[in-house]
């Protein structure tokens, strides 16, 4: 958006005014998928999609539930097309203590809770005897 304003009493005095607008878009439902079956001590690969938010939204991984101290790490890339894309992999070995655990993938703006998508993903282990 472009504006111009003039100065009314001098006639040519011209200022300039630029608004940049942004409006957030919710991403989609983001979308868990494994590598592979889980397996214990296998390395296994979650990845999670989410697509088409406005601004660049953060997608982060939890473990068991949404809160701080379950927060894990993971890798991030995005596409931009106008929306982004957003996709996040976390990749870890199961172990025992990995059987029926929920991983959760979470869309978030930092400034905006209605715009958080969450997915969760149950994991069976598949153990090695």
């Amino acid at each position: 958006m472009h504006w111009s304003i003039y100065d009314t009493h001098k006639r040519h005095t011209r200022f300039e005014v630029k608004i940049i607008l942004t409006v957030p878009v919710r991403p989609s439902k983001p979308v868990i998928s494994l590598s592979s079956p889980a397996v214990e001590g296998s390395p296994l690969t979650l990845t999670c999609v989410s697509t088409g938010g406005y601004p660049k939204q953060d997608v982060s991984w939890y473990r068991e539930s949404v809160s701080p101290g379950n927060r894990l790490g993971g890798s991030v890339s995005f596409v931009n097309n106008t929306l982004y894309d957003v996709t996040s992999t976390l990749m870890f070995t199961p172990t025992n203590q990995d059987d029926g655990v929920t991983y959760i993938c979470q869309s978030s703006y930092n400034d905006d809770s209605r715009l958080i998508q969450t997915s969760q993903h149950y994991i069976l282990l598949l153990c090695k005897f």
